[in-house]
């Protein structure tokens, strides 16, 4: 299964057994992520700070986002090289839920071309 997260849940995800998975730009360095990096589905830098700094609205970055990363990958193919690093696999990013942020779109182009993914969430205990 492939599932989505972020940095702040690290340990947390480690400790259910899931391969935790960058998919940012860069990890944030208070998360000491050592672990897999998979820049093909970081967000380009030059056009994300346009999107940070003038705040182009979450419309514009899904264009940006589709047009300059998701266009140019194919989902199966992605999706079976995620695999190879495990099972049960999780997309890390920045953004806390609800937070907008591009670990959701790839999850929705997952969806799209039939490839089971999700928002992983803790049952409550």
């Amino acid at each position: 299964m492939i599932y989505t997260g972020y940095f702040d849940r690290l340990k947390d995800y480690e400790k259910a057994g899931l391969t935790p998975i960058c998919i940012a730009g860069y990890p944030p360095k208070e998360a000491h992520f050592t672990g897999i990096r998979f820049p093909a589905l970081a967000p380009k830098k030059v056009w994300w700070q346009e999107w940070h700094d003038k705040k182009l609205g979450n419309d514009w970055y899904e264009q940006k986002y589709n047009e300059t990363v998701l266009n140019h990958l194919s989902a199966v193919e992605t999706a079976e090289k995620l695999h190879s690093y495990g099972e049960d696999i999780i997309l890390l990013c920045m953004e806390k839920p609800p937070q907008f942020c591009h670990r959701h779109l790839v999850s929705k182009w997952f969806l799209k071309h039939h490839i089971a993914s999700q928002e992983y969430s803790f049952q409550k205990e």
